[in-house]
């Protein structure tokens, strides 16, 4: 069948925050790291558990009202899909310095200007990617261990999401190990190293074929609409990784959410 690729159309969609380190910089001359506290976030007014978790984001604010009202919200279980002809997702990422922040209820690995997801000749900026265990997306039913989300914005200010499922193997990733041993492990911690290289390319897995749907955000306010690319396959990496990532952000996945008759879509490499 065509391909009828979505748009997202999230012009008005509110922008994500951007932790701002210029009180920093004067510190940043001679020394290799720094480590700080980060904006008041550490004690979130949401949670993942209890009367503030996923059950109850729709009642803890009037901006967290799409989170129970909201029709096209994600997570979502990927079982009946749409084949449609595959359309090469090209990665433009670049080398960066790790400059990283706890939030609480979750660690953001913040991404400079100048990496960009290209589709069809549109670009969609690299603002950060973070970590989610275990993971949100369902497969057939089945959560990988855990999920990197790579978050993008148009030009309009619309959400574009990588989701990349993760599970434990033999093979332990270079560039995540790296990561993971530099990740503010305290709520309220942000972190920036001048001279720890990391390239989030090395986080995608060798097979670029993906499922798209349209969805939300994952975390209140569940902005829609959300344009997603759920990659197939799994990044493999060791068990320790998974660890280390559970131990930087807890149990931070939100239950499935329903589809609401959305069409799903399959674009696989033949």
């Amino acid at each position: 069948m065509a391909d009828p690729i979505l748009r997202d159309g999230c012009s008005q969609a509110p922008r994500c925050s951007v932790v701002v380190l210029a009180a920093l910089v004067a510190a940043m001359g001679s020394g290799s790291s720094v480590a700080a506290a980060a904006p008041d976030d550490s004690s979130p007014d949401w949670s993942y558990a209890g009367e503030s978790g996923p059950a109850h984001w729709g009642e803890l604010a009037a901006a967290n009202e799409t989170c129970a009202k909201g029709l096209s919200q994600s997570p979502i279980n990927l079982s009946q899909t749409q084949p449609v002809v595959f359309t090469p997702l090209s990665f433009q990422y670049r080398s960066q310095r790790l400059e990283a922040v706890n939030r609480g209820h979750g660690v953001h690995v913040l991404s400079p200007p100048g990496s960009a997801l290209l589709v069809r000749g549109d670009a969609y900026d690299l603002e950060e990617f973070n970590f989610h265990v275990p993971g949100e997306h369902g497969f057939n039913g089945v959560t990988a261990e855990a999920e990197i989300h790579l978050v993008h914005r148009d030009r309009q200010g619309g959400y574009v999401i990588v989701a990349v499922p993760v599970r434990a193997g033999e093979r332990e990733n270079r560039i995540l190990s790296r990561i993971l041993d530099y990740l503010p492990m305290r709520s309220g911690e942000q972190v920036r190293y001048r001279q720890v290289g990391i390239n989030p390319i090395f986080l995608l897995p060798n097979d670029h074929s993906y499922f798209r749907y349209e969805g939300s955000l994952v975390t209140p306010p569940c902005t829609e609409p959300v344009l997603w690319f759920v990659m197939r396959e799994a990044l493999e990496v060791s068990p320790w990784q998974i660890q280390r990532m559970a131990q930087a952000v807890g149990t931070n996945a939100r239950p499935l959410q329903p589809l609401n008759g959305r069409p799903v879509f399959s674009l696989f490499r033949q």
